[in-house]
């Protein structure tokens, strides 16, 4: 998948996955109003299994160049 985020964006989205798990949910949609525009947002909450997890891992780390 190999998604590039700030770092600011990573560090929100872990505090609203943290806030969802404690509420029970695991998907949350609303409209953001940002920038004079409205926005549809949702987040779905997968969890991952452990036989899974390097996998999932190695999607996200930046590819390496030789």
């Amino acid at each position: 998948m190999n998604i590039e985020l700030p770092l600011s964006i990573s560090i929100a989205l872990t505090d609203l996955s943290r806030l969802m798990l404690e509420q029970g949910e695991t998907q949350a949609d609303t409209l953001i109003c940002a920038r004079v525009c409205f926005y549809r947002a949702s987040m779905t909450l997968e969890q991952v299994a452990d036989e899974d997890l390097q996998d999932v891992i190695n999607e996200y780390l930046p590819e390496k160049t030789s």
